[in-house]
Order: structure tokens, then C-alpha cells, then sequence
């Protein structure tokens, strides 16, 4: 009995402290009527319906003595505000539970601050919209929500303002930066009738309510609920337009029928009259307009683009935002902002790609739906699809959250009944938080806490990834793979958390992951995705299932920016729908580990043509003439910064190249199309041989018989038939020089350049030169010598290492001076192969190999016949 649970100060480093005002320690509530939610919901330990939320703690912040049955765990919500500029390091303190009739006890505290601070919530880079009630939208539980849960708040009364307040507090607290603020409601209290019966628009009250807002640092941007009444599906009634109009004298909100006379005049009254106060405050570029919720029918889709195109006539750059759960290309145009439905992006994912990759901002959408297995808010469901929400739209590249519904304290199936919010039959839909009626405030809940610690996450993913991209995608990546399969456990998103801010303050340089895979130990270091992989007993790796397209398996553990992948593959069946024009290839970039609707698809049909999709959009196919069905065929795929160029066999030319900005980093993985593969010598090498697919320059150059410049700089250290490497022209003399320069495209840090001699046969390190400078420069012009050999004997096949000091270059130059003669006594300077690192191949080796070679670059090569 007469429970009661008290914080202390926390301290520190040097005497620092945290004091108990910046600490929050709340009970949380047990509701006895939770409606468990269809699928993947979590169930109480002992059964039944009953769950905590609710976090209620007494107007003064103290908790006060409670009784707690026997047999029942209590749990109480600790939550510290760390001030800006507060010292990092160790900080402790305790936690007092004391009791009238079982003792006391201590429960030991120890919290770690980093040097790492949030941006401000006003400004944000993620965009929280969490749909809250006050004036207008549905004119009837939005409009009485607050006014039947608080005493005596009338709309716009003292104590409604008063809530309006806690809100605004509470939504800076949470990072909820998009207000939701219905301008036309706003308008009626303050807009008067002329004396020809005209409409005069006031803007006192809509003021108010926004500097509210603005005036407690929450306010970011501003979301008109929609003026287009949407009818329920199934129903007869047509779309209506939301218009305020003269009605005897008094200003009331009507609906009228979109592009009807009095509809067309009356927009052309309020959106230049909205457009020149925004303009006056400063807000027009921070508001959001939205025509229509959810949209369905070629109606909704006609009658929101005539408003639209009412709105552009006075906004010419306007935001504007749809929360959608059906494909609508009819809106796509008018759409600066699009918001699909989690459960229905997952459907239409190539979709919602391809308008975010045309520079359509992207958000996610949460409500009734999803339910099962994808993410939501539910009470029944884990918390960690709450805090996950976030930290998913990161992934797919997205901005914003839309979020239905903050405090709808009503009952959709009964809007005249208001809601008892602790006791009644509830799901966690219709608010995410609950009236504090006695104080006028809010009570927060366990899923508004873990909402706040996505959004928190979501603000560390991108600062850690505009210095370690590839390290915040892998972070992201072992928690998600896709939209249905991440991790319940909050431990492990907790544990993420602290790894986050952990990369951030290290200091150290992104990470990168080469790996290779002949197969011969297993896939255990493989994720498959749909599919029926395994391996072979002759050491392949098999994708046998021709039924669809999009099977994928990628390597755990990784991710990728700038790359150069390689893998032998042999298409052995094809489903009979297509034939050969069913493919196999990768996935590069992908956001997703599983599936193909992110990221460049860069495939090799049975056909012998050659493609790369993004989100089903074709950017360019040709053919490999060097394509013979039936045998093992090397698929190269570089992507370095916007192009992506793709090799076929040992052709060191690119049979296709592309150029596309919207996947700058992301997985790679297998995947094929209609076909059954066997797979071999997978390589993947991202900036471990930095000189792997740039360009090269020379000073002369003999291109035939499978001698090419960028045969030097593709990846295959060896001299095969079509890909001997370099050779200069023939000469005389071996007093001469010859050189070839290789552009990194960007500074690198470089400690080693590894020369490989041609390697054919009896022909092994002719052509090799015997003096010789390694040079680099940062810009091409200025040149320094880091590396310098004389009479340098005739090598063997395998790297001639050449290891310096750390320099930052752009491009390297190897100088023969003094040449050697080739088979026929002719002087040539030839190289199978120029590799530069950044440091020894064992501090690059693989994270995970099933059999791991620490060169990034694989030699080995599965041929059934020449393929170049």
C-alpha cells in the first residue's frame, strides 16, 4: 500500500548535473478493454485484454501513494531531457520506490550523454503530422473533442485556448512539426458580412491558433485538412466542396458541388486572400494544402484536380499533400507530397518510387490499416512497430509521417458519444494520447514515447549519414529488411540506438564491405528473400524456381554506395511465359534487402539482352553480342555516383550505361526473373580497389585481340582471352616513355598501388617495365612521385605491391621509362591490372564470407566456353 516512487538529480563528469526538472517518471495506466488487433499483436503474459498506456502522473509532476495488488509488476516510465550543450560522459542517480507496508528500495540509475544534438523540432529534417482535433475537418467530434473532456472549454474559450496550449507544448516535446490547422474553420469566428452581403475575411483567431504553435518552437509547417468532403465508399452522395458562406447574416461552413458557380467564385475569393496574409506572416512556404482524403473514383480525382488548379492559380509553388490507399497517376501531377497508407505502399512500391525518384516527396501513412504484420500504432501490437514507423520511411527514402489520430476522443462508429479514454473499449486508432481534464493538459502514452524515440532515431540516421552512409543504411538494415519482416524486440532497437550515436562521435571513416563467395562452405552468410536457393554439391548457388520474377538473395551485413559487383551466372530454365526474354542479374542500391521495387535492377536475359529497370522503369537495354545461351557468362555491375554502367563476359567495354540520381546507396543482391540460375565467383568490391571501373587515360594504346584500356581498371587481374589488360604501342626501343593515368573521380586517401603483369601463360610479366614511377595529383596537373623502381626484374603473374605513406589524390599515373619486350621483340608497356588502396587488404577484409578471399577482386572464373 501507499506506493510512492520519487527520481533524484543525475551527476556527472566534473560536478555536471541533471536536475529533476528535466526528469519525467510516470506510471503507466492499465487498461482493462483493449481491443486486440487481427495478426501479429502481442499478447499479455497472463492473457486477456488488458494493457498499459496511458502515463499519468499529478499536475505538480510528483506521482502520488497508490496501492499495487500482489502478483502485479507496476511499470513506471523514466524519461530524461538532456539540455543542450550538457556535458557528455557517465551520469547516475537512483529511482526510490517506497511503500506503507512492504519496505523500501532503490533502483540504481545510469544514463550516458554524447556529444551529438538533435536539430530543433521547428527544424526538423523528418515531417511528423499527427492528425489532432480543435476546429473543423469533420465539424463534429473534432469540434467537441476538447470541449466534452475538459470543464467549462468552450471552442475558443479561455480554457480551450488553455488546451491549445498544452498541445502545442506537448507537440514540441514529441517533434510533431506539421500542424494541423483547418484555415477555413479558423476563419468563421472573425469573418464578417459586408453590406452587399460579401464575405470579410478575418484572420485574428486563425493567427492565434498558429502562433501558438509557433510561439512554443513546434510549429515547422502548417496542413490544411482537405476542402473536399469525401463520401464513404459505397455510398451514393457525390464529392462536395467545403465553402463558408453568408447564411442570414451569419458565417457558416456549407458544402456545394465542386466547379458550381458559387464553388469557383468563392475559391477565387478566399485562395488569394489566404495567399496574401501567408505572404504578410511568412508561412506560404511552410503551409500544405490538401483537396482530398483518400481518393478512390474518377470524381475524386476530377474534382480534386479542378481545386488544384484553383489553388496554383494564386500559390505557383505551392506544397501540397494527399494521404491516398489507392494508385491515382490522375493526381500525380498536382502532388508536391504524397502519402500512401503503409499496407498500400508495400503493394505499389515501384509506384511511390518512381514519383519520389521524379521529385515527389514521399511520407507514410498510418489509420485503421495496416493491420497484421506491417507496422502501426495499435495498443495490442509491439512497441516496436511504433518506434520502427520512422526509421522504415528513412529506408524507402521518405520525409514525412501522417498519423491518424492524435486525440479523436470520440467514437468513429458513434461521433455523438464522447469517449471514456481509460476505460472503454479502445484499439489505439483514434487517439495516441489522453485528456489531463484537470489540468488542462495532456497525458502522454507508452506509444507517444516510443513515436518520440523514432522520430529521434530518424533525426540520427541522417546525420550519421552525411559522413557515414553506408554504416547508417547497415544500422537501419539490421533492424528492417522489409516493410513485414523487422524486429519486435525493443532491446535490439534500443541497442541501434546507442549505436548511432556511438558512430557519431567516433570519428571514424565509413565502412566498407568486400566480399566474395565461391559457395564452396554454404549460404549461411546469404539472405534469401522468395525463392528456392541452396547450393549445389559442384559448389553453385541455385535459384531453381521459374514461377515469377524478383527472387532475390543478397549478403547479410551489408551495404553499398559506389560499387563494382561481378558474378558468373548460367541461365538453365526458363518459364515457358517469356521464354527467353526471363533474366537473371542483381540488385544494386536496393532499400529493401528482398525485393526489386527499390534500387537498379541490372539484369542479362536469356537472349542475350542486357537491362537496368528502376522501380519497373526501363533506363536502357542493349544487347551482348559475346551472349551464348546455355554457359556461364560474367555480369559486371559499376555504379559510381549517378551512372551505372553494365559488362558482359570479359568485355571491358560496357555493353550498357545509365545515368539516374535516385538510389545513391543501398543492398546488393542476386536476383532473377522467370528463370532457373546457377550462380558463381560472386564479388563485390566497393572501394576497396579504388581504380576498379574509372576511366583511364594513356599515352598510346594498341585496342585488339583483347587488349583495351579499361581492361586495365576491370577488375580481372589476370590476362584472359578477352581481357589481356593494357598495352601501349609498339616501339623500337626501350628507352621511351609510356604512361596510363587512372581518374578515382573524387580525392581518396591511397597507401598502395598493386600492378599486375600480363599473366598469359609463357607470356607471364612480359611487357612489364623495368623502371618506373608511381605518380599522383590531386587535379591532373600537379604531379608527386610516391613510388620508384629501377631495373625492376621480370615479374611472375600476381600483384607487384607498391606501399607509401598516406596521400590524398584524385588519380594515379604509372610512368615506364625504361620498357621491356613482348614475345615478338617489340617494347610495349603492358599491364593486366592497376588496383588503389587505401591501406593492406587485411584491414579491408570481408565482414562475413562463407569463403572469404581477401583480395576484393576475384581471379577465379567459371567458363563453359570463351565468352569474349
Amino acid at each position: 500500500t501507499d506506493v510512492r516512487v520519487t527520481a533524484s538529480a543525475l551527476t556527472g563528469p566534473d560536478g555536471a548535473s541533471i536536475p529533476t526538472s528535466n526528469i519525467l517518471l510516470r506510471r503507466a495506466y492499465d487498461h482493462p478493454n483493449i481491443q486486440v488487433m487481427p495478426g501479429d499483436a502481442e499478447l499479455p503474459p497472463a492473457g486477456g485484454t488488458s494493457y498499459y498506456d496511458a502515463l499519468v502522473e499529478n499536475p505538480s509532476g510528483e506521482d502520488p501513494p497508490h496501492n499495487v495488488d500482489g502478483g502485479v509488476t507496476q511499470p513506471y516510465h523514466y524519461s530524461v531531457t538532456v539540455p543542450v550543450g550538457q556535458a557528455p560522459g557517465v551520469y547516475t542517480g537512483t529511482v526510490a520506490v517506497s511503500t506503507g507496508n512492504a519496505g523500501e528500495a532503490t533502483v540504481n540509475v545510469r544514463l550516458v550523454v554524447y556529444n551529438v544534438t538533435l536539430p530543433e523540432p521547428n527544424k526538423s529534417t523528418f515531417k511528423m503530422n499527427n492528425w489532432f482535433t480543435s476546429a473543423g475537418w469533420d465539424y463534429n467530434g473534432t469540434i467537441r473533442a476538447i470541449p466534452t473532456q475538459y470543464k467549462d472549454a468552450p471552442m475558443y474559450g479561455d480554457n480551450w485556448w488553455k488546451v491549445i496550449k498544452s498541445i502545442a507544448a506537448n507537440h514540441r516535446r514529441h517533434r510533431n512539426n506539421v500542424i494541423h490547422a483547418d484555415f477555413q474553420a479558423l476563419l468563421i469566428p472573425d469573418t464578417t458580412v459586408g453590406p452587399g452581403g460579401e464575405l470579410r475575411f478575418g484572420w485574428a483567431t486563425f493567427d492565434r491558433f498558429i502562433e501558438t504553435f509557433v510561439k512554443e518552437r513546434a510549429l515547422q509547417y502548417i496542413y490544411t485538412p482537405t476542402l473536399l468532403e469525401n463520401p464513404e465508399p459505397g455510398s451514393s452522395r457525390d464529392v462536395t466542396a467545403e465553402i463558408l458562406r453568408n447564411v442570414n447574416g451569419v458565417v457558416e461552413r456549407v458544402l456545394v458541388t465542386p466547379q458550381s458557380p458559387e464553388a469557383n467564385a468563392y475559391y477565387d475569393r478566399v485562395f488569394p486572400a489566404l495567399k496574401a496574409h501567408l505572404d504578410a506572416r511568412g508561412w506560404t512556404d511552410q503551409f500544405y494544402m490538401s483537396a482530398l482524403d483518400e481518393p478512390r473514383t474518377e470524381q475524386h480525382w476530377t474534382s480534386a484536380n479542378w481545386l488544384y488548379g484553383k489553388y496554383r492559380k494564386y500559390f505557383p509553388n505551392p506544397r501540397t499533400n494527399e494521404a491516398h490507399h489507392a494508385k491515382v497517376p490522375a493526381l500525380a501531377g498536382n502532388l508536391t507530397t504524397i502519402t500512401p497508407v503503409l499496407s498500400h505502399y508495400e503493394q505499389q512500391m515501384g509506384y511511390y518510387q518512381t514519383l519520389r525518384a521524379n521529385g515527389t516527396e514521399l511520407w507514410l501513412y498510418n489509420c485503421i490499416i495496416p493491420q497484421g504484420a506491417q507496422m502501426n500504432r495499435f495498443i495490442s501490437y509491439h512497441l516496436a512497430k511504433t518506434r520502427l514507423t520512422p526509421w522504415l520511411t528513412w529506408k524507402i527514402g521518405g520525409t514525412g509521417y501522417l498519423h491518424w489520430g492524435w486525440n479523436y476522443w470520440f467514437h468513429l462508429s458513434d461521433p455523438n458519444k464522447p469517449a471514456n479514454t481509460f476505460t472503454d473499449r479502445q484499439s489505439g486508432d483514434n487517439w495516441l494520447v489522453r485528456p489531463n481534464s484537470d489540468a488542462y493538459d495532456i497525458y502522454d502514452s507508452l506509444r507517444s514515447e516510443a513515436q518520440l524515440d523514432g522520430l529521434e532515431d530518424y533525426e540520427l540516421l541522417n546525420m550519421l549519414a552525411k559522413t557515414k552512409p553506408l554504416l547508417a543504411r547497415l544500422v537501419a538494415s539490421s533492424l528492417i529488411t522489409d516493410t513485414v519482416t523487422y524486429s519486435r524486440s525493443g532491446a535490439e532497437v534500443d541497442a541501434r540506438h546507442k549505436m548511432l550515436l556511438e558512430l557519431l562521435v567516433d570519428g571514424g571513416p565509413d565502412r566498407r564491405f568486400p566480399y566474395t563467395d565461391n559457395f564452396s562452405a554454404g549460404d549461411a552468410n546469404w539472405q534469401p528473400g522468395r525463392g528456392s536457393w541452396s547450393v549445389a554439391s559442384t559448389g553453385e548457388y541455385l535459384q531453381t524456381n521459374t514461377s515469377d520474377w524478383g527472387f532475390t538473395s543478397t549478403p547479410r551485413s551489408s551495404a553499398y554506395g559506389d560499387v563494382v559487383a561481378s558474378v558468373d551466372l548460367k541461365i538453365v530454365g526458363v518459364n515457358s511465359d517469356g521464354g527467353n526474354m526471363n533474366w537473371a542479374g542483381f540488385m544494386i542500391r536496393s532499400s529493401n534487402a528482398t525485393d526489386m521495387d527499390t534500387g537498379y535492377l541490372v539484369a542479362l536475359r536469356n537472349n542475350g539482352q542486357v537491362f537496368i529497370y528502376r522501380s519497373g522503369q526501363e533506363l536502357g537495354r542493349a544487347t551482348a553480342g559475346n551472349y551464348r545461351a546455355g554457359t556461364y557468362t560474367r555480369l559486371r555491375a559499376m555504379a559510381f555516383g549517378n551512372k551505372l554502367s553494365v559488362h558482359v563476359g570479359n568485355d571491358p567495354q560496357p555493353v550498357l550505361t545509365v545515368t539516374d540520381d535516385a538510389y545513391p546507396a543501398g543492398h546488393v543482391a542476386l536476383v532473377t526473373g522467370g528463370a532457373s540460375v546457377r550462380f558463381d565467383n560472386f564479388t563485390v568490391n566497393p572501394d576497396n580497389n579504388m581504380a576498379d571501373g574509372r576511366p583511364v587515360t594513356t599515352s598510346s594504346t594498341y585496342s585488339a585481340d583483347g587488349w583495351h584500356p579499361m581492361a586495365a581498371v576491370d577488375g580481372i587481374q589476370s590476362s584472359t582471352p578477352g581481357s589481356m589488360g593494357w598495352t601501349s604501342a609498339a616501339g623500337t626501343s626501350a628507352d621511351r616513355t609510356e604512361w596510363i593515368i587512372v581518374d578515382l573521380q573524387s580525392k581518396r586517401s591511397l597507401s598502395r598501388v598493386d600492378l599486375f603483369p600480363r599473366s598469359d601463360g609463357a607470356n607471364a610479366g612480359m611487357g612489364f617495365p623495368v623502371d618506373f614511377t608511381v605518380q599522383v595529383s590531386p587535379d591532373g596537373n600537379s604531379w608527386s612521385t610516391v613510388a620508384s623502381r629501377t631495373n625492376y626484374p621480370r615479374p611472375g603473374a600476381g600483384a607487384q605491391t607498391l606501399s607509401f605513406p598516406t596521400v590524398e589524390a584524385r588519380y594515379v599515373k604509372v610512368a615506364g621509362t625504361k620498357l621491356s619486350s613482348d614475345p615478338f621483340g617489340a617494347f610495349h608497356m603492358q599491364l593486366a591490372e592497376i588496383e588503389a588502396h587505401s591501406g593492406t587488404l587485411a584491414a579491408e577484409h570481408p565482414v562475413s564470407a562463407s569463403s572469404p578471399d581477401d583480395s576484393a577482386a576475384s581471379t577465379n572464373q567459371r567458363l563453359d566456353a570463351p565468352t569474349a
